[in-house]
């Protein structure tokens, strides 16, 4: 990540010592450098295995203080910038539901469920795509979930003057709000992380953000996936489970090895943000 000094670097993201290095998938790898990389010699190195560099597909992402276009940068279909993906996905959404107006008009020519099933097929999944990753704020949580019902009142061609229920519309579709999805979907991608081997680079991520080194960045802190992991958390009544350090981290790796506990914390998240959603 060439223009971002080592310090920069290592505050935002952790200890140099467990940053991963190299991030792989399929065919797309990300390299990660305290300095310009010369992309001509990474090309020497891997033709000895055979293998070739793109250059024309081949982007450079400048992290540092102050710069926000690495937020539009795009890995595996995803943007990196969780708003800047919310908002493109609603867009996708919005545009697949689009193509299929005339499903949600035919009345009953299509059965509701049928309706409902191809809703969650073509639109609903464009929608969460990979939305396990998004570390939303709480009011971005509140927009996602009336961005959703309206897709659900488009699907059920719902118009005003006729006013339903928040409650009533989610029994009518068999739908929950879309910010319980998300956390479902957010656990679990935890957990199945937390299993796996200590050396990948996503552990080795998520070590490396706890490791404290240098001076704290001035202003208001980051909404990260740790930060709204630990939120999940602190509304479970009577539970002293949290993840601020590294000892918190370790603590629910133990946890998820065993998984019918982990089963059943994950229920009492999912319960715990249910009725939060209820009371308002």
């Amino acid at each position: 990540m060439p223009g971002l000094s080592r310090s920069d670097l290592i505050l935002w993201l952790g200890s140099e010592k467990v940053l991963p290095r190299e991030i792989a998938y399929a065919d797309d790898v990300d390299f990660v450098a305290f300095q310009d990389i010369d992309i001509e010699e990474v090309g020497k190195v891997l033709e000895k295995y055979n293998l070739q560099v793109n250059v024309d597909k081949t982007e450079f992402t400048n992290l540092s203080r102050g710069e926000t276009n690495w937020q539009t940068t795009k890995k595996v279909g995803t943007l990196i910038g969780d708003q800047e993906d919310i908002e493109r996905r609603k867009q996708l959404s919005s545009a697949a539901l689009v193509k299929l107006k005339n499903v949600w008009l035919k009345g009953d020519k299509i059965t509701k469920n049928t309706k409902l099933k191809l809703y969650k097929a073509l639109v609903k999944s464009v929608l969460t795509y990979n939305c396990g990753t998004w570390a939303p704020t709480q009011s971005q949580e509140e927009r996602l979930n009336a961005f959703h019902r309206k897709q659900l009142k488009k699907v059920l061609n719902i118009k005003y003057p006729v006013k339903i229920t928040n409650s009533s519309l989610y029994n009518k579709c068999n739908e929950r709000p879309l910010s319980i999805f998300i956390l479902e979907s957010r656990w679990h991608l935890f957990g199945h992380i937390l299993r796996r081997d200590s050396q990948i680079p996503a552990n080795q991520a998520m070590s490396g953000y706890f490791v404290t080194e240098g001076s704290k960045f001035k202003g208001r802190p980051l909404t990260t996936l740790p930060v709204v992991l630990n939120r999940d958390l602190s509304r479970i009544i009577n539970c002293n489970l949290q993840l601020k350090n590294s000892h918190d981290l370790e603590h629910l790796r133990s946890i998820v090895q065993q998984r019918d506990e982990w089963t059943k914390l994950t229920a009492r998240i999912r319960e715990a943000a249910e009725a939060s959603q209820s009371e308002h």
